[in-house]
């Protein structure tokens, strides 16, 4: 065991209820702490976000001290604690049973031993302890040379740890991408001697530490890194694949499309959210299946709408929600179009600048334009279709009236004399392009295009 005297560097209201918690507890007698990610966050000087608090005291006895207790994991030692907006977990400490289905142990035994509640724990650097009152760190796994050596190492044996809960080999790697860190030597072959288990892992938890590698600044080398360690192919099947499928040279200096892919991803700044994200990871999926050798030139038409079938598997198995679903497919299905915008009339362009998610279009475009290297090496940073895209955006914002229609359906019904139906509907549209054509400007001239043009409008099939 190390100590190692250490000044809390966060003063934040969070910290505050969980400095009080921790007293509370330690007034009654138990052997209490504050653990895990919270305590090496602090000792990065990272921000803290949450803290979760070890105890000896059992789950019942903390239930009693604080009225406004939730019990999440009551069975496995676990009691959320609220104070003010704040939410702590306060576990008792505990020493597990084997796993089931590498991801829970069986049953647990509540100890009152710290040691042996951080040597189940899963990462050195996450199995420290802070106690406030002497203001010490608690080491027993070594976590403080790890964070100085700035490396990711499994407790104990790597093998025992990962076929016990087999969630940790995606979470050594999300820990590596976020905190710019190794794996260890050892980890590392484990995980790669395990990677399959990573499919007996649930969808909704192996999404939720892919989302935090996306999100994270060095995205890119997290998909690196899982390709690396073998998770890649049982994860993301569909982006190992596009590796060696080569590009035209004269094109992609950069090389094949995964390289392309992961080169577009590090374009990615804070403006992207996670589905746009996706979707610069994801845009050219579908060249895998349509690579063609026609006149010795290398083709893929209409790899952006295969493409998107494919991302509409991946959101499926990986259990997005319907929306991200739909805006990662229709942003690959859609990521070619800006080339078009100098060639398309007025309305058309008007039309694609109201999709509401025209704006992370343009990223995605401009993502993969600046990953696509010419013969010399270089990406376009501002390529004709985005600085057109940007022209239409500023118009768009600059006349709001764009976005609202110059008839109801109300009014269709009442000047053509018809009643609810398709017919209404496409009228309308109608209406919306000659708007978008400026051909209509106001609800007059609308009604008064209604009324000229009726018999041919209502032939409309």
């Amino acid at each position: 065991m190390q100590k190692l005297k250490f000044i809390w560097p966060d003063k934040s209201t969070i910290t505050k209820g969980a400095f009080r918690a921790v007293k509370i507890l330690r007034a009654k007698g138990f052997a209490t702490y504050v653990a895990g990610g919270a305590v090496r966050d602090a000792l990065l000087a990272r921000p803290i976000i949450e803290i979760d608090i070890a105890t000896e005291a059992l789950p019942a006895q903390v239930k009693k001290l604080f009225k406004k207790s939730i019990p999440t994991g009551e069975k496995h030692g676990t009691i959320t604690v609220r104070s003010g907006n704040s939410h702590y977990e306060i576990t008792t400490f505990r020493k597990e049973s084997i796993y089931e289905n590498v991801r829970r142990p069986k049953n647990v035994k509540f100890i009152s031993d710290p040691e042996t509640d951080a040597k189940r724990r899963d990462f050195t650097i996450n199995a420290m302890f802070f106690d406030p009152e002497t203001r010490e760190i608690v080491d027993y796994a070594d976590g403080i040379e790890d964070l100085r050596r700035r490396r990711i190492r499994l407790v104990g044996d790597p093998d025992d740890r990962i076929t016990e809960d087999a969630l940790r080999m995606l979470r050594a790697v999300r820990l590596s991408t976020i905190l710019n860190f190794e794996i260890e030597k050892e980890t590392r072959r484990a995980i790669a001697r395990h990677a399959k288990l990573i499919r007996k892992i649930s969808a909704e938890r192996v999404k939720q530490e892919l989302d935090k590698m996306i999100m994270a600044e060095r995205a890119s080398a997290g998909i690196g890194l899982l390709d690396t360690v073998g998770l890649l192919q049982q994860i993301l099947p569909e982006l190992k694949s596009c590796q060696n499928v080569t590009q035209p040279k004269n094109l992609h200096r950069e090389g094949d499309v995964y390289t392309h892919s992961i080169l577009a991803l590090e374009q990615v700044n804070e403006e992207f959210d996670l589905p746009t994200r996706y979707a610069v990871l994801f845009h050219d999926l579908g060249k895998v299946k349509t690579r063609e050798l026609r006149k010795n030139k290398i083709t893929f038409y209409n790899h952006q709408n295969v493409g998107a079938e494919l991302v509409l598997r991946i959101c499926r198995r990986l259990k997005f929600s319907r929306a991200d679903e739909d805006k990662i497919s229709w942003l690959v299905r859609s990521h070619l179009v800006p080339n078009d915008f100098r060639a398309m009339r007025l309305g058309t362009r008007r039309k694609w600048g109201l999709s509401p998610h025209f704006a992370d279009l343009l990223r995605v475009y401009w993502a993969d334009a600046s990953a696509t290297l010419n013969p010399a090496g270089r990406g376009d940073s501002n390529p004709v279709g985005y600085r057109v895209g940007q022209k239409i955006l500023t118009e768009i914002k600059n006349t709001p009236q764009l976005a609202k229609p110059i008839l109801s359906g109300t009014d269709v019904m009442r000047v053509m004399k018809i009643k609810p139906g398709p017919l209404v509907g496409k009228i309308l549209k109608t209406i919306e392009e000659k708007k978008l054509e400026n051909k209509l400007k106001t609800k007059k001239d609308a009604l008064g295009y209604l009324k000229l043009n009726k018999n041919k409008l209502l032939k409309q099939k």
